[in-house]
Protein backbone atom coordinates (compact mmCIF):
# COMPACT_ATOMS: atom_id res chain seq x y z
CA UNK A 1 0.00 0.00 0.00
CA UNK A 2 1.25 3.59 -0.84
CA UNK A 3 1.67 6.26 1.82
CA UNK A 4 -1.17 8.11 -0.50
CA UNK A 5 -3.39 5.16 -0.14
CA UNK A 6 -2.52 4.26 3.10
CA UNK A 7 -3.33 8.05 4.51
CA UNK A 8 -6.24 8.09 2.46
CA UNK A 9 -7.66 4.48 4.26
CA UNK A 10 -6.90 6.47 7.83
CA UNK A 11 -9.07 9.25 6.54
CA UNK A 12 -11.87 7.26 5.74
CA UNK A 13 -11.84 5.97 9.26
CA UNK A 14 -11.29 9.48 10.91
CA UNK A 15 -14.57 11.04 8.73
CA UNK A 16 -17.18 8.19 9.79
CA UNK A 17 -16.48 5.60 7.05
CA UNK A 18 -17.03 7.98 4.27
CA UNK A 19 -14.12 8.31 1.45
CA UNK A 20 -12.62 12.19 1.39
CA UNK A 21 -11.46 11.25 -2.63
CA UNK A 22 -11.43 14.34 -4.80
CA UNK A 23 -14.80 13.53 -6.47
CA UNK A 24 -16.39 13.27 -3.31
CA UNK A 25 -19.37 15.99 -3.86
CA UNK A 26 -20.02 17.20 -0.67
CA UNK A 27 -16.23 17.94 1.33
CA UNK A 28 -16.30 16.79 4.91
CA UNK A 29 -15.65 19.40 7.09
CA UNK A 30 -13.68 18.69 10.61
CA UNK A 31 -14.62 20.48 13.95
CA UNK A 32 -11.63 22.31 15.31
CA UNK A 33 -12.50 20.97 18.55
CA UNK A 34 -12.72 17.40 17.39
CA UNK A 35 -9.72 17.88 15.79
CA UNK A 36 -7.99 18.95 18.83
CA UNK A 37 -9.29 16.39 21.11
CA UNK A 38 -7.90 14.10 18.99
CA UNK A 39 -4.69 15.53 19.19
CA UNK A 40 -4.23 15.77 22.72
CA UNK A 41 -5.32 11.98 23.22
CA UNK A 42 -1.88 11.08 21.50
CA UNK A 43 0.99 11.26 23.49
CA UNK A 44 4.51 10.23 23.04
CA UNK A 45 7.70 9.46 25.62
CA UNK A 46 9.03 12.36 26.67
CA UNK A 47 12.28 11.07 26.49
CA UNK A 48 11.71 10.41 23.05
CA UNK A 49 11.06 14.33 22.00
CA UNK A 50 13.98 15.33 24.01
CA UNK A 51 15.86 12.82 22.01
CA UNK A 52 14.59 13.97 18.51
CA UNK A 53 15.61 17.38 19.47
CA UNK A 54 18.43 17.03 20.70
CA UNK A 55 19.39 14.76 16.87
CA UNK A 56 18.20 17.89 15.42
CA UNK A 57 20.37 20.85 17.42
CA UNK A 58 23.68 18.06 16.91
CA UNK A 59 22.83 17.35 13.36
CA UNK A 60 22.69 21.19 12.73
CA UNK A 61 25.81 22.20 14.67
CA UNK A 62 24.22 24.41 16.49
CA UNK A 63 26.35 23.60 19.63
CA UNK A 64 25.56 26.25 22.54
CA UNK A 65 21.64 25.29 22.61
CA UNK A 66 22.44 20.95 21.82
CA UNK A 67 24.78 21.88 25.24
CA UNK A 68 22.33 23.65 27.00
CA UNK A 69 19.09 21.25 26.10
CA UNK A 70 20.89 18.34 26.93
CA UNK A 71 21.86 19.70 30.61
CA UNK A 72 18.32 20.99 31.02
CA UNK A 73 16.85 17.69 30.26
CA UNK A 74 19.36 15.47 31.76
CA UNK A 75 19.78 13.61 28.13
CA UNK A 76 23.13 11.17 28.71
CA UNK A 77 23.72 10.55 24.98
CA UNK A 78 27.37 10.95 23.51
CA UNK A 79 27.71 13.87 21.35
CA UNK A 80 30.89 14.12 19.20
CA UNK A 81 32.35 17.23 20.50
CA UNK A 82 35.36 17.48 18.09
CA UNK A 83 32.88 17.38 15.40
CA UNK A 84 30.08 19.81 16.75
CA UNK A 85 32.73 22.26 17.18
CA UNK A 86 33.90 22.27 13.54
CA UNK A 87 29.68 22.11 12.40
CA UNK A 88 29.39 25.07 14.67
CA UNK A 89 32.57 27.18 13.85
CA UNK A 90 31.45 26.67 10.00
CA UNK A 91 28.09 28.02 10.54
CA UNK A 92 28.63 30.79 12.65
CA UNK A 93 31.15 32.18 9.81
CA UNK A 94 28.34 31.36 7.09
CA UNK A 95 25.61 33.28 8.51
CA UNK A 96 27.64 36.28 9.75
CA UNK A 97 28.71 36.70 5.95
CA UNK A 98 32.47 35.23 6.36
CA UNK A 99 32.31 32.49 3.54
CA UNK A 100 35.75 32.60 2.93
CA UNK A 101 36.53 31.78 6.84
CA UNK A 102 33.94 29.35 6.91
CA UNK A 103 35.87 27.83 3.52
CA UNK A 104 39.16 27.70 5.01
CA UNK A 105 37.69 26.53 8.08
CA UNK A 106 36.19 23.42 6.17
CA UNK A 107 39.67 22.82 4.12
CA UNK A 108 40.96 22.67 7.28
CA UNK A 109 39.04 19.86 8.39
CA UNK A 110 39.05 17.64 5.56
CA UNK A 111 39.75 19.20 1.98
CA UNK A 112 38.18 16.83 0.20
CA UNK A 113 34.70 18.17 0.88
CA UNK A 114 34.60 20.80 -1.47
CA UNK A 115 36.98 19.38 -4.47
CA UNK A 116 34.41 16.75 -4.49
CA UNK A 117 30.83 19.11 -4.18
CA UNK A 118 31.66 21.23 -7.34
CA UNK A 119 27.74 21.84 -6.87
CA UNK A 120 28.30 23.08 -2.96
CA UNK A 121 31.64 25.04 -4.15
CA UNK A 122 29.59 26.81 -6.62
CA UNK A 123 27.04 27.87 -3.76
CA UNK A 124 29.91 29.15 -1.26
CA UNK A 125 31.31 31.36 -4.44
CA UNK A 126 28.00 32.73 -4.93
CA UNK A 127 27.27 33.80 -1.26
CA UNK A 128 30.60 35.37 -1.40
CA UNK A 129 29.25 37.17 -4.10
CA UNK A 130 26.11 37.86 -2.51
CA UNK A 131 28.26 39.16 -0.02
CA UNK A 132 29.90 41.79 -1.71
CA UNK A 133 26.20 42.52 -3.37
CA UNK A 134 24.63 43.08 0.09
CA UNK A 135 27.64 45.69 1.25
CA UNK A 136 26.95 47.37 -2.18
CA UNK A 137 30.60 46.91 -3.70
CA UNK A 138 29.28 46.68 -6.65
CA UNK A 139 32.72 46.68 -8.57
CA UNK A 140 34.38 44.04 -6.57
CA UNK A 141 30.91 42.04 -7.16
CA UNK A 142 31.84 42.03 -11.27
CA UNK A 143 35.50 41.06 -10.57
CA UNK A 144 34.69 38.66 -8.59
CA UNK A 145 31.61 36.96 -11.12
CA UNK A 146 33.93 37.59 -13.74
CA UNK A 147 37.11 35.76 -12.59
CA UNK A 148 35.19 32.76 -10.30
CA UNK A 149 32.32 32.45 -11.18
CA UNK A 150 32.13 33.04 -15.18
CA UNK A 151 33.93 30.03 -15.96
CA UNK A 152 32.25 28.07 -13.15
CA UNK A 153 29.21 28.63 -15.30
CA UNK A 154 30.32 27.41 -18.38
CA UNK A 155 31.73 24.33 -17.15
CA UNK A 156 28.21 23.59 -15.22
CA UNK A 157 25.50 25.04 -17.43
CA UNK A 158 23.21 23.89 -14.80
CA UNK A 159 24.07 26.60 -12.82
CA UNK A 160 23.80 29.18 -14.78
CA UNK A 161 20.46 30.07 -13.95
CA UNK A 162 21.19 30.79 -10.31
CA UNK A 163 24.19 32.88 -11.25
CA UNK A 164 22.18 35.05 -13.86
CA UNK A 165 19.49 36.07 -10.76
CA UNK A 166 22.61 36.90 -8.85
CA UNK A 167 24.05 39.05 -11.49
CA UNK A 168 20.25 40.12 -12.13
CA UNK A 169 20.81 42.35 -8.76
CA UNK A 170 23.36 44.69 -9.97
CA UNK A 171 21.18 45.75 -11.90
CA UNK A 172 18.97 47.82 -9.64
CA UNK A 173 20.56 50.75 -7.91
CA UNK A 174 18.88 49.10 -4.94
CA UNK A 175 19.31 45.24 -5.14
CA UNK A 176 16.88 44.88 -1.75
CA UNK A 177 14.17 45.69 -4.19
CA UNK A 178 14.79 43.74 -6.95
CA UNK A 179 13.02 40.55 -8.02
CA UNK A 180 15.58 37.98 -6.09
CA UNK A 181 15.78 40.27 -3.42
CA UNK A 182 15.25 37.02 -1.50
CA UNK A 183 18.88 36.12 -1.84
CA UNK A 184 20.27 39.04 -0.26
CA UNK A 185 18.34 37.96 3.28
CA UNK A 186 19.77 35.78 5.94
CA UNK A 187 17.53 32.90 4.93
CA UNK A 188 19.82 32.47 1.83
CA UNK A 189 22.82 32.26 4.32
CA UNK A 190 20.87 29.89 6.37
CA UNK A 191 20.64 27.79 3.68
CA UNK A 192 24.14 27.54 2.46
CA UNK A 193 25.26 26.54 6.18
CA UNK A 194 22.82 23.93 6.28
CA UNK A 195 24.38 22.45 2.39
CA UNK A 196 27.31 22.91 3.46
CA UNK A 197 27.07 21.01 6.96
CA UNK A 198 25.32 18.12 5.03
CA UNK A 199 28.45 17.90 3.44
CA UNK A 200 30.34 17.92 6.60
CA UNK A 201 27.92 15.27 7.97
CA UNK A 202 28.30 12.74 4.75
CA UNK A 203 32.15 13.48 4.93
CA UNK A 204 32.18 11.87 8.51
CA UNK A 205 29.39 9.04 7.47
CA UNK A 206 27.34 10.92 9.50
CA UNK A 207 23.51 10.69 8.83
CA UNK A 208 22.25 14.33 6.72
CA UNK A 209 18.81 13.22 8.15
CA UNK A 210 17.27 14.16 11.49
CA UNK A 211 13.89 12.71 12.48
CA UNK A 212 12.69 16.60 12.78
CA UNK A 213 12.81 17.71 10.02
CA UNK A 214 11.22 14.44 8.55
CA UNK A 215 8.56 14.87 10.63
CA UNK A 216 8.49 18.71 9.84
CA UNK A 217 7.78 17.03 6.06
CA UNK A 218 5.49 14.75 6.55
CA UNK A 219 3.23 17.14 8.09
CA UNK A 220 3.47 19.58 4.84
CA UNK A 221 2.50 16.37 2.96
CA UNK A 222 -0.29 15.21 4.94
CA UNK A 223 -2.02 18.95 4.84
CA UNK A 224 -1.71 18.61 1.21
CA UNK A 225 -3.38 15.01 1.20
CA UNK A 226 -5.88 16.87 3.09
CA UNK A 227 -6.21 19.66 0.81
CA UNK A 228 -6.51 17.47 -2.43
CA UNK A 229 -8.93 15.61 -1.10
CA UNK A 230 -10.87 18.29 -0.11
CA UNK A 231 -11.16 18.16 3.46
CA UNK A 232 -11.94 20.92 5.47
CA UNK A 233 -9.67 20.96 8.59
CA UNK A 234 -7.59 23.28 11.32
CA UNK A 235 -3.86 23.41 9.05
CA UNK A 236 -0.47 24.58 10.67
CA UNK A 237 0.27 27.13 8.81
CA UNK A 238 2.72 28.53 11.01
CA UNK A 239 5.04 25.71 12.60
CA UNK A 240 7.25 27.64 14.54
CA UNK A 241 4.32 28.62 16.30
CA UNK A 242 1.91 25.23 15.93
CA UNK A 243 -0.97 27.74 15.32
CA UNK A 244 -4.13 25.65 13.84
CA UNK A 245 -5.90 27.84 11.31
CA UNK A 246 -9.56 26.67 10.29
Amino acid sequence: MTESSLFRSMLIGTFGGQDVSANQPTPKVADKEEWLESIRKFSAPRSALNAIVMEYLVKEGFKDAAMAFKQEVGLTAEVDMQLLDEQTKVRKAVEAGEIQTAMELVNDFDPDILDTNPKLYFHLQQQQLLELIRKGQTEDALVFAQNELSARGEEHPEYLEELEQVMGLLAFEDPHQGPFSEMLQNSQRMKVASELNDAILASQSKKSADRLSTLMKMIHWAQKELKDNHVSCPMMEDVSSSTLTT
